[in-house]
């Protein structure tokens, strides 16, 4: 049979009839089947169940058919409640978690609806389409421990609180058994008001007084105070704790811990933080089809993937330079919930509630953070929530340890200051003048100063005891390559056995405790009272030098002679050509802004400690000891040589 043939058996119109046919009686029966198909669906069944347990409990019972809360000016359509009965379709019935009424909250839930609190497909008349996980969804819905991220729907803030406060706050409502009385966010017992929405609702603001008042009557029949006075800083910790209580404590909680973490150093928040990473605000409307989720294991849901991202960012996204800080699936958790809370949407004015009212119309401030919570907020990622600095095996770089003696000792207010103003440019240190006022850097520089020791007093040193072998021990460690083994002074550091050097003690111990502007003289908040006593008393009994100390001037670099140096000695971690590998980039433009050439001859000298960063002025089996001429060369070439 040739191809031809074939062709005209296979379209034979007795053959085309006769499909024809069949096709005409699948869709006549589909047709037919179609509107019985209601009468079998699930919601249903729900609903023949809630008539048969209301006629049992005494309740009327409600008609069949598919209940829904329309909002067209939140472009809410939902028909959750055609299962959910008790939560605005029918009354509230016992006996099935479905025919419960909505757990207590500020608002009523027929006024909003439903997905815009816990997401999902409003439209949707299946469990599996309506609860599902769905690729091209933009919102999954929102269960368990995430419900209350719901809430960032129309409130874009709660109220910011250090989690150590939280802790104290929640530790002090239950030793001083509030919740004997009051509830708290699902918590405590009576009859008493319920705190947990405290933040948002008025509250008797003479609570405190109005409890003291109050008395009752014993088994004797002597009437006393029952409530006992509370310290006023613990009643301030319970006042701001109680601000915070706005209903959603969990994430309340997420958002202590981003501001702990340092998120806002390379992502903004509404409109502030750094520019490294991806805005937070509309990442948790990102629709799951867009995220890959071949190095997940598990469910492909927004929460799943970004739970595993903060934990393992460069696991799931290879050549990801976020850092991976987050080891606990609690804390992954709680950010996951947080990022969640953020993707608010548009609002009629009329719905817009009034603590966003307050920010977005009326231009209210948000409450000032501390240089402490400023700190977390914007540098603990990088630097470490004690700024000793940090190594990440994702990325080849240190972050300076900027909570460091040895760093603060040598860092002027200024250097800070531009610093922070001004960034890294091209590097992950951001210029944070648009994201910090002048104020808040000021308060950041004040918390530095603060991680460094507290020198001893005068009076401390001089109550000490000398010890001789401890005060040339000292002197050798960290005076005698700037100022010579004998005191006769270098181009790097002043003679200090000098006539005028020795007998005016005062300068020479503020110039050890708090360095000396203009020199690369650091400070020394590091020594103790009796290493002080001694240092200072060995150098008044060195034998005396010619010269002045007064008359002394920091010698000149030559760049040329540096170059070889710097290429043996720096290179290694600095990049060959400042470019910065695992210590800063010493040719960065914003680092050459701020640095003087004091300020980098001090820090080779000295070193950091606790960091790769060597002490170039003691001596040392791993590397070499420099002299003052090798360390003004160096700093000379970097100053001038690197570009």
């Amino acid at each position: 049979m040739n191809a031809a043939t074939s062709d005209q058996k296979a379209f034979h119109p007795g053959r085309l009839v006769k499909i024809l046919a069949l096709l005409s009686v699948i869709f006549v029966i589909t047709l037919a089947t179609a509107p019985l198909r209601p009468f079998f669906a699930e919601w249903r069944s729900v609903q023949n169940r809630y008539n048969s347990l209301a006629a049992k409990q005494g309740v009327a019972t409600i008609p069949i058919g598919v209940k829904q809360i329309w909002k067209p000016e939140l472009e809410v359509t939902d028909r959750c409640v055609t299962c959910h009965l008790g939560m605005g379709a029918a009354p509230a019935l016992d006996g099935d978690p479905l025919f419960k009424a909505h757990p207590p909250i500020p608002h009523d839930p027929k006024e909003m609806g439903c997905t815009v609190c816990h997401s999902g497909q409003g439209r949707a008349t299946t469990k599996e389409a309506a609860h599902g996980h769905v690729s091209f969804w933009d919102e999954q819905m929102l269960t368990g421990k995430h419900l209350q991220a719901g809430c960032g729907t129309c409130h874009n803030t709660v109220p910011f609180m250090a989690r150590k406060d939280l802790d104290r706050g929640k530790f002090l409502l239950g030793s001083l058994d509030c919740i004997g009385c009051h509830q708290i966010d699902n918590q405590g017992r009576g009859t008493a008001p319920n705190l947990s929405y405290a933040g948002l609702k008025e509250y008797q603001v003479d609570w405190y007084a109005a409890h003291l008042a109050k008395t009752q009557s014993d088994t004797t029949g002597v009437w006393k105070n029952s409530f006992s006075e509370i310290p006023a800083d613990d009643l301030a910790s319970i006042e701001t704790y109680l601000k915070s209580r706005v209903g959603a404590p969990r994430i309340v909680e997420a958002q202590a811990l981003a501001m702990e973490r340092g998120c806002l150093g390379c992502h903004k928040v509404h409109g502030r933080g750094g520019d490294e990473g991806v805005v937070l605000d509309a990442v948790g409307r990102k629709p799951v089809g867009d995220l890959s989720f071949a190095n997940i294991p598990g469910e492909r849901t927004f929460i799943n993937y970004m739970r595993r991202h903060l934990m393992d960012p460069a696991g799931v996204v290879p050549g990801s330079l976020m850092p991976g800080q987050i080891e606990n699936p609690e804390e992954a958790d709680l950010l996951t919930s947080w990022i969640l809370f953020l993707r608010g949407r548009e609002l009629p004015a009329k719905m817009i509630p009034k603590d966003r009212l307050r920010r977005e119309v009326l231009g209210e401030k948000p409450v000032a953070l501390t240089g402490s919570q400023l700190f977390g907020a914007f540098c603990s990622a990088c630097h470490a929530p004690d700024g000793k600095g940090r190594n990440y095996g994702s990325m080849d770089i240190r972050f300076p340890a900027i909570g460091s003696p040895d760093f603060l000792d040598l860092a002027s207010d200024a250097f800070i200051e531009e610093t922070l103003k001004g960034g890294r440019p091209g590097r992950r240190m951001p210029a944070f003048s648009g994201n910090l006022t002048p104020e808040e850097i000021k308060s950041l520089v004040v918390h530095l100063r603060s991680l460094s020791p507290v020198p001893p007093t005068a009076a401390e040193v001089a109550g000490a005891v000398f010890d001789r072998t401890l005060g040339e021990s000292a002197y050798r460690a960290d005076c005698a390559t700037c100022h010579g083994a004998a005191g006769q002074g270098s181009p790097l550091g002043s003679p200090l056995a000098t006539s005028d050097g020795r007998r005016n003690r005062e300068a020479s111990y503020l110039a050890i405790v708090n360095g000396v502007p203009a020199t690369a003289m650091p400070g020394y908040s590091r020594y103790d009272a009796k290493t002080l006593r001694s240092l200072l008393d060995y150098v008044a009994g060195m034998p005396q030098v010619e010269g002045s100390r007064s008359a002394w001037r920091i010698g000149t670099g030559d760049p040329a002679a540096g170059k070889a140096l710097y290429n043996r000695n720096c290179a290694g971690c600095h990049g060959e050509n400042g470019t910065g590998k695992l210590g800063p980039a010493l040719a960065n433009p914003g680092f050459k802004k701020t640095a003087t050439a004091e300020y980098i001859a001090a820090t080779i000298v000295r070193g950091r400690a606790g960091t790769p960063m060597p002490a170039f002025g003691r001596d040392d089996v791993r590397y070499a000891k420099l002299t003052p001429a090798e360390i003004l060369n160096i700093t000379a070439y970097i100053r001038k040589g690197l570009k």
